[in-house]
């Protein structure tokens, strides 16, 4: 077939191809022109060509990332068949193709084309993509979409500094508000009319408030179609008063008379939530009340990173009609190995059962590095979705696979470019016109990714690890055990080692502020408010850490103490003896990083500001 044709074009250089935008839209031009003439036509008329050039990078990606995994696959496969004492053809063949198997590529290669073909229909806005679909959204009676629009990634700058504080429009770059509109137009025009920024986003209220207007003024859309939510957090020096004003100015930076949905940015620690309700006179949720009885909030809710006790807490305060949490296929982020069932979902069958509304935090990023996954997770995948699909049909289709039947209303993807809401938009559309199918796809995948846990880690490991396990808030070093030992599993079973140093980094970053001859309270203070966000100080080799695991049952504490010891090895930042030593790992082919789908280095990410 074409995908195949193309694949035999293309495999002559792969692996150089892959290190250079240039070739990746060479090879997607190649891709195209065999398997979705169309959908070259119609970038090929694009009026902005950089971000029509996003989309054939990534599509370039996608397949120069299939043919070198195979290739690669095969010469592993074909290394350790020739070291076999017993080795007849039949046999070599099959070990040749045994983990990327030609029928494999010429599948997944398919899957690509089919979502080039929607691609171009979606773009072309011809009527045969669906709207992204939207349910109620709990008790606030809200029609959320599926996918919500995360502004966090788009902004000028994340105002980290008073140098480099982005406080006007002067001082935004045209094409960083130019992407940032187009960003919101592609979104609200493919029914993703739910808005979620933040005062702690930098510049993004700003610059959403001025992009807002244009749109509106436009009549591009109406007010009354969106539904804009923006969060800010809490501090000891605040006072109602305060509180009230610190709300009241995020909504007329916005250029707005009222928030949909306003958010406490973050109940992370219980001094968060003992502001808000342990008070005294002074209880900084009076503030949100008020607000919302004046008609500048429609309804409260809260954004948490916290462990998941704190979160239940806060669940049943009453106090909210909705939360943002963390709870993804892979885990619940901080929360990762907390309670019963090892993460959030106690807490989000909680919720349902008061009839709140669902939003999952970052469904692409903390929910596993979807954009970037390791080889051995996409290749799980495969051919029935590539992970971000796979990631976004788990949560979609929550209540059919949870004992439960707990509905996931929607989750966040925080674009930093137009071109990082298709793949959304496209699972979005199947989930509207075939949930079977998705159902089915997503059922496969998840008993391929099952058993590579059984595999690794068997099943007994699996049901037990996180019990006695202590987080970060719990242990006597404020080291994230749970989180450590949540990494191990990932990397031994998905072969996830790019995702977990990025959960490790903060780690190593508080440890060098952190002292063993602090309290914790005083720790806290030294690592400022990051440690409620990404909690966990990491390994210092000269602390004794057996009184952590005085609750571990005896069986499981020689392998924590194995994860623990394996994810600070693997994950930690090299020291520049140990790169000069040439100490590095020799980093497994499963373990590397299949494809990065983020063309460009996003406007905040580019200074430190």
């Amino acid at each position: 077939d074409a995908a195949s044709h193309v694949g035999d074009h293309l495999e002559d250089d792969p692996v150089a191809a892959h290190q250079r935008d240039g070739d990746m839209i060479q090879m997607a031009r190649k891709f195209l022109t065999q398997s979705c003439p169309q959908l070259l036509v119609v970038l090929e008329e694009h009026p902005d060509k950089s971000t029509a050039d996003d989309r054939l990078v990534k599509i370039g990606r996608n397949v120069s990332a299939t043919l070198r995994h195979a290739r690669r696959s095969s010469s592993i496969q074909l290394t350790k068949g020739l070291t076999e004492e017993d080795n007849s053809d039949d046999d070599h063949h099959r070990k040749l193709y045994e983990t990327y198997s030609k029928d494999k590529i010429d599948a997944s290669l398919r899957l690509l084309a089919d979502e080039c073909a929607d691609l171009a229909s979606l773009l072309q806005r011809d009527g045969s993509i669906a709207p992204v679909p939207k349910v109620r959204y709990g008790k606030t009676e809200l029609q959320m979409p599926v996918v919500t629009l995360g502004c966090m990634r788009f902004q000028q700058s994340w105002n980290r500094s008073d140098k480099a504080a982005v406080t006007t429009m002067e001082q935004v770059e045209a094409d960083c508000q130019s992407n940032l509109v187009e960003i919101i137009r592609h979104a609200v025009r493919s029914g993703i009319n739910h808005i979620e920024t933040a005062k702690g986003y930098g510049s993004s209220q700003l610059q959403i408030g001025f992009a807002l207007k244009t749109l509106l003024d436009a009549g591009e859309f109406k007010r009354e179609d969106l539904i804009i939510q923006t969060k800010g957090g809490v501090s000891s020096s605040m006072t109602i008063a305060d509180y009230k004003q610190d709300v009241l100015k995020s909504i007329a930076t916005l250029q707005l008379d009222y928030v949909d949905l306003f958010s406490v940015h973050g109940i992370n620690t219980p001094q968060d939530y003992d502001l808000l309700f342990n008070n005294g006179d002074n209880n900084l949720i009076v503030a949100l009340q008020e607000l919302q009885a004046e008609g500048k909030i429609r309804h409260i809710g809260f954004s948490t990173h916290g462990p998941a006790a704190l979160i239940r807490q806060t669940i049943e305060s009453d106090a909210f009609s909705y939360l943002n949490l963390h709870y993804h296929f892979c885990g619940s982020y901080t929360a990762s190995g907390d309670g019963a069932t090892a993460g959030n979902l106690e807490n989000v069958r909680l919720a349902h059962s008061k009839d709140m509304g669902i939003f999952i935090i970052s469904g692409y990023d903390k929910g596993g590095r979807l954009y970037a996954p390791s080889n051995k997770l996409r290749d799980l995948c495969l051919p029935d979705m590539e992970p971000m699909t796979y990631g976004s049909a788990w949560l979609w289709q929550h209540d059919m696979h949870d004992d439960q039947k707990t509905p996931i209303h929607t989750f966040v993807v925080g674009a930093a470019r137009p071109s990082d809401l298709d793949q959304p938009i496209l699972a979005a559309n199947l989930l509207a016109e075939n949930p079977d199918l998705m159902a089915a796809r997503r059922e496969r995948v998840t008993q391929r990714l099952d058993q590579a846990m059984k595999d690794a880690l068997g099943e007994k490991w699996l049901q037990t690890w996180h019990q006695g396990l202590l987080n970060a808030h719990e242990s006597k070093y404020q080291t994230h055990f749970t989180g450590l030992v949540w990494a191990y599993n990932l990397i031994q079973g998905w072969g996830m080692l790019d995702y977990c140093k990025d959960r490790y980094g903060p780690m190593e970053d508080h440890l060098a502020k952190w002292s063993v001859e602090k309290s914790k309270e005083d720790n806290m203070t030294t690592m400022g408010p990051g440690f409620g966000w990404m909690p966990g100080v990491a390994v210092d080799e000269s602390l004794d850490y057996e009184p952590d695991y005085a609750q571990i049952p005896v069986e499981n504490k020689e392998q924590v103490r194995k994860a623990v010891k394996f994810v600070h090895e693997w994950t930690k930042k090299q020291g520049e003896e140990e790169k000069k030593g040439g100490s590095t790992k020799e980093i497994p082919l499963e373990w590397e990083t299949a494809y990065d789908m983020r063309p460009w280095t996003a406007f905040p990410e580019r200074s430190t500001s």
